[in-house]
């Protein structure tokens, strides 16, 4: 399971630290985003279960993602998403082909985001349509990807 370390993407994120950082500072979205004190996440994994390792590194170096769709949840919002979305993959997502997940997130229509963890896709439960969506190949593509986009948004807003 991707849980329980997978390094290669973590250093993948690791050496894109500095391009994480400016789209953080560039997005109006993420003010106020702060890093999960590492406590805090222990005491969610001892509650609930380990979150996977590039989701774990993302609350630890930045907190919550808002720089576009789908957002990423912050500590808080994960705390409360949890128990909601284990009710509703065994309600909805059951009938579905997929492996163990967790959620990371959302899109703006209530469809909830998680990773498969045996495979890693990112993958959306969209409500609307009841049905799965492949939104990323991994979680580290899937931030990298909004990362990318909020930069060439802060290079469009300098231009203007």
């Amino acid at each position: 399971m991707l849980c329980e370390g997978n390094t290669m993407h973590d250093m993948n994120l690791e050496k894109n630290r500095s391009k994480i950082q400016t789209a953080y500072k560039v997005s109006p979205f993420t003010k106020g985003t702060c890093p999960e004190p590492e406590d805090a996440v222990k005491r969610f994994e001892n509650k609930y279960t380990p979150i996977p390792a590039e989701y774990h590194w993302l609350l630890l170096n930045f907190g919550g993602c808002y720089l576009a769709e789908p957002w990423i949840f912050t500590l808080k919002e994960l705390e409360e998403a949890y128990p909601i979305f284990q009710e509703a993959y065994e309600d909805y997502m059951s009938e579905y082909d997929h492996g163990p997940t967790f959620p990371i997130g959302g899109l703006g229509d209530g469809s909830i985001v998680f990773i498969d963890l045996e495979s890693g896709r990112v993958r959306g439960y969209n409500c609307d349509y009841a049905d799965l969506e492949e939104i990323a190949e991994n979680f580290s593509s899937l931030l990298l990807g909004l990362v990318e986009q909020a930069l060439e948004r802060g290079n469009l807003c300098k231009e203007l």
